[in-house]
Parts: structure tokens; sequence; C-alpha cells
């Protein structure tokens, strides 16, 4: 939480000068809080917080702010959860990365008369 909101405020005039679009990338954790993970999620909840507010407040200045949700995917860090759960890793029902960097590219390249507030991804259905 802490360094988005640096970065950010750092970034804010340069985005603003650039009507530029902040994609704070965020975890499912931010909608929903799970058992044993209470700081992991508490922290992914203010992240929201603060893409609401940013949003509302730089809407004036042409700059839009996104965050993204991804469900579980396919990383070195899921392999780490799933140990720290004590459940076997199974990538091949998560997302992949590069389908999470799809889905910012796409945010980023909207067209100027839409933003997208929240975009919440979830692994589909595998072939």
């Amino acid at each position: 939480l802490t360094a988005p909101s640096v970065l950010t405020r750092e970034l804010l005039p340069h985005l603003r000068l650039a009507r530029g679009t902040v994609v704070f990338v965020n975890s499912t954790a931010g909608l929903t809080a799970s058992p044993e993970w209470g700081a992991y999620a508490a922290s992914k909840h203010g992240l929201r917080a603060l893409a609401d507010s940013l949003r509302a407040e730089e809407a004036s200045y042409g700059v839009r702010v996104t965050t993204v949700f991804p469900g579980r995917t396919a990383t070195p860090m899921q392999e780490l959860v799933h140990e720290q759960e004590g459940r076997a890793y199974d990538p091949s029902g998560f997302l992949l990365p590069e389908t999470v960097a799809e889905a910012i590219l796409q945010v980023v390249d909207l067209p100027r008369d839409a933003t997208a507030a929240e975009v919440v991804l979830r692994p589909g259905p595998r072939r």
C-alpha cells in the first residue's frame, strides 16, 4: 500500500500533464478477505480505497485510475502461498501472467471517452 501511494504521489504532476492512467495491480484479496490472510487483505482493501479516492480527486485533471484484481496467477509467489497453506501447487487452473499483462494493456489503451474503474480477473475454464 505504501509503495503505490508514494510512487503515485511523486508521479502525479506528470500524470496530470499527460492525462495519464494509473493502474494499481491489486489482488482479489482486496475484494474479499480470507481466514489467516487478514493483514494482507487489509493492505489490498486499502489500495482499493486509495484508487477510489484518487479516481475522484484526479478526474478533473483527466487522470484515469484503474484497479486490476487478478485472481490466483501462476507465479513463484503463488507457489509460496500454496506452500504456506500446506496445499499442492498446480498452476494449470490459474491465470497466466501474460493474461494479466494483456488486461493491463487493454486498460491503458482504452479510448479517452472511457475508463475502467475496476477489472476483476478470474481463471477461466481450461480446454
